[in-house]
């Protein structure tokens, strides 16, 4: 019997780890994929989800996390996709300003183009909106610094600091300086 218990505590600790770790690279791995299917430049959506949500795992290793939300200016880090749910149940009113996700999508300009909350929060939905919106960004200004600039704000002090976080991150990760995981994707994926 205790042989049996050790084997379900290791067999559990397992499947928590690596739910954990799919978990941290959730966004990168979305990002990377909707970057192709939208034909972004390459590592620029993955840029901007490390400035709306990156935390820094050790030297040089940053990850976005899919269970972060910024409401009226203050950041939230969440464990687990349920508890940032809960939250969400208990703050959120149709006019408070809630940043939600790996790419930090607004509830106020933006929670009428998904379903639910929940829609929102789901990591896949809210990278590929935020492909969809950039590309629309850049469709209508017609330059990638601008739909930079205004994927945050539309305010010229806000827009010039935000671009320059962006381009911060989007260089470094070109020169290899910061080092983005996310290397789960099938061979199918890779080519879509």
């Amino acid at each position: 019997m205790k042989n049996f218990i050790i084997i379900i505590s290791f067999i559990l600790i397992l499947i928590w780890s690596h739910s954990d770790s799919q978990d941290i690279e959730q966004c990168s791995y979305f990002t990377k994929k909707y970057e192709r299917i939208y034909n972004l430049p390459n590592n620029l959506l993955t840029s901007i989800a490390l400035v709306e949500s990156g935390i820094k795992k050790k030297q040089n290793h940053y990850t976005s996390w899919p269970w972060t939300l910024n409401v009226s200016g203050k950041s939230f880090y969440f464990d687990h996709r349920n508890e940032l749910l809960d939250f969400l149940a208990l703050n959120f009113t149709p006019k408070k300003s809630i940043d939600v996700g790996c790419m930090q999508i607004n509830t106020i300009y933006h929670l009428k183009n998904f379903n639910n909350l929940d829609e929102l929060v789901d990591p896949e939905k809210n990278v590929k909106y935020a492909a969809i919106f950039l590309s629309s960004l850049y469709k209508k200004y017609k330059s990638w610094n601008e739909a930079i600039s205004r994927y945050h704000s539309s305010i010229p002090e806000n827009k010039k600091k935000y671009l320059n976080k962006v381009q911060t991150f989007w260089n470094n990760i070109r020169q290899k300086k910061i080092i983005i995981k996310s290397d789960h994707m099938t061979n199918s994926e890779k080519e879509q």
